[in-house]
């Protein structure tokens, strides 16, 4: 645990152009950390303390709420929207314990006459708790605010990659992108069930906000789990399957997961950008030596992967990287 995540300042993504040294700079840092661990902590993002501040009295509101009113919008299959109650999920695998966290998950908001919702089952509109309280206001400003430092963290990452950032870009109108704000119960200082089980990330980008508790470990290439320490005006960056397949495995989707051991209760919001359903996720790259993955179809991927959390359902998509990590 000695071992900390590096912390890269993305200031000049807001400020610059590509071509100017200290875009350049900054995106040449961030592209390594990423290619040699798959995580990094990022400053300078943009985002207003107050957002961030807002989105996590919103989460606490929402956890507040007696848990028979979130039971009235309990996620259901073909519908991954609303509350997940605490131990309702195994992982996707199909073997291992439930994991111990509650959870409320919300997609990118679609209008219902948008013809996307007609072309694909997993677009429409969220669920919000039935409460008085206006938590949606403060929630979509904090996506708001992620999607256009994920656009920035895109257009940077391609000019690494010497990719046409367009493409990438292009692919994300009417993105399949979700968020899970996530209450994880104070357990034992020796327990050892997991908040989250060790797992990579199957989407493009996730961003996480700066969690005062802590919890959340990350596996080197060493095998040795790292604690993902973050300062509080930091944000958690990581690659998820689909950057690592565009990439052609030059950018790295690294195991992670949550121990709960500070014996209070953590939450957390992690920002998951994901394309657009009709998006075929392939390197745009020649891979490189010994990277040999399947073509990915996000709409398939996606449903696949959500429909897998049910106990009694095991993935059966190919291009799922579903490994058993320790």
């Amino acid at each position: 645990m000695g071992q900390s995540l590096p912390i890269i300042s993305i200031e000049s993504f807001s400020t610059r152009t590509p071509g100017s040294a200290d875009y350049d700079n900054d995106a040449s840092d961030l592209y390594a950390a990423l290619s040699e661990i798959g995580f990094a902590i990022i400053v300078g993002h943009g985002v207003d303390d107050e957002i961030v501040a807002n989105m996590r009295n919103a989460v606490k509101t929402v956890f507040d709420t007696p848990r028979d009113v979130l039971m009235q919008d309990m996620v259901v299959k073909g519908n991954y929207r609303g509350f997940v109650p605490l131990g309702y999920f195994t992982p996707n695998s199909g073997t291992g314990a439930a994991d111990q966290y509650e959870a409320w998950k919300l997609h990118n908001e679609t209008d219902p006459s948008n013809p996307v919702c007609t072309a694909c089952s997993l677009y429409g509109q969220n669920k919000w708790p039935n409460i008085p309280a206006d938590v949606q206001t403060p929630i979509m400003a904090y996506w708001n605010a992620l999607t256009k430092v994920s656009e920035r963290l895109i257009i940077a990452l391609c000019n690494q990659l010497g990719v046409d950032q367009n493409i990438l870009l292009s692919y994300m109108s009417d993105p399949l992108t979700n968020m899970t704000l996530l209450n994880y119960p104070p357990m034992p200082p020796q327990s050892d069930s997991w908040g989250i089980h060790p797992h990579k990330d199957f989407n493009l980008l996730t961003l996480l906000a700066h969690d005062p508790i802590g919890g959340l470990e990350v596996r080197n290439r060493n095998d040795e789990w790292l604690s993902a320490d973050c300062p509080p005006n930091g944000m958690v960056l990581n690659v998820g399957d689909m950057l690592e397949l565009w990439s052609g495995g030059r950018l790295i989707s690294t195991p992670h997961r949550v121990l709960n051991r500070s014996g209070k209760p953590r939450q957390s919001f992690p920002y998951f950008s994901k394309p657009r359903w009709d998006v075929v996720v392939e390197p745009l790259l020649e891979p490189i030596a010994g990277f040999d993955r399947p073509p990915l179809h996000v709409g398939t991927s996606a449903a696949d992967i959500w429909y897998s959390n049910w106990p009694d359902t095991a993935s059966s998509d190919p291009a799922q990287v579903l490994g058993h990590y320790k």
